[in-house]
């Protein structure tokens, strides 16, 4: 009997505890977030469009940001955006015009920006940045001691020297292609102050019609070697005579060997 009174008041005590409970939670204040309705100045569609294929940017309308990637072997030198933006909203006239000198963005940096502004008031300008897949470049050494240069001798310009640069990579993905290797591609001399001597002429080449990639460079190219024309042609002491670094640029990716080579005259 005492046993069943004990079991019995505490039933009583559980269910008054339990009651307590019950009536604190629904005294609980229940705060209720205000509803913030999306902004009209958005961007909704965002994709290049003078490709084989379409490429589609990566729109974060938090940061209002755009990203687009481009795949490896794609060597755009303008891209064409077609943009869409939400209902209500209006894009700033001119500014999904073609997007040119791509190396030029990929080598300096270039600030692209797309103004939305809507009819609800709202406004937002949303920054591109343009990427690429194309894999680091890593060339092999001309010179594989770096206190004996490789030496050219440019003594006599009838003499056709020219640099030429492996990849590490035996399959690298140059275009291979003369012209669009001009557009694509930069390459200098550095001297041991920074002043740079610029090639005028650059070739790559790339499997299967050879074993390795490469680029060649013509030491007669260099800006300020070669004046004139026809009879009055000169050749010039340009670069001087020196140890130099070759620096390279092809598209998105550049390098600068470790090792210099050595110009040199004898006259």
């Amino acid at each position: 009997m005492k046993n069943q009174l004990l079991t019995t008041q505490k039933f009583k005590i559980s269910i008054g505890l339990l009651l307590s409970s019950l009536y604190l939670s629904s005294c609980t204040k229940t705060e209720i977030q205000p509803y913030e309705p999306e902004s009209m100045a958005r961007i909704s569609s965002f994709k290049i469009v003078n490709t084989s294929k379409e490429i589609i940017g990566a729109i974060d309308n938090e940061t209002k940001t755009i990203t687009v990637t481009l795949p490896e072997g794609l060597y755009m030198t303008s891209l064409e955006p077609e943009i869409k933006v939400a209902t209500g909203a209006t894009l700033k006239q001119g500014s999904d015009t073609l997007i040119t000198n791509m190396v030029d963005y990929f080598t300096k940096g270039r600030t692209i920006q797309y103004p939305v502004t809507a009819t609800d008031g709202s406004t937002a300008t949303y920054t591109l940045t343009v990427k690429s897949d194309q894999p680091a470049l890593h060339m092999q050494e001309v010179s594989s001691d770096p206190n004996a240069p490789v030496v050219y001798d440019q003594t006599h310009g009838y003499v056709f020297n020219f640099i030429h640069i492996n990849t590490v990579q035996p399959n690298y993905p140059f275009i291979g292609n003369y012209e669009i290797d001009l557009t694509i591609a930069h390459a200098s001399l550095v001297d041991k102050d920074g002043k740079e001597y610029f090639f005028k002429q650059i070739t790559s080449g790339t499997p299967p019609s050879i074993s390795n990639s490469y680029i060649e460079l013509p030491l007669n190219s260099i800006e300020g070697r070669m004046t004139g024309s026809g009879s009055s042609l000169q050749y010039n002491k340009v670069p001087a005579a020196g140890d130099y670094y070759v620096k390279l640029r092809y598209y998105s990716r550049e390098v600068t060997l470790k090792n210099p080579i050595r110009i040199i005259y004898n006259n």
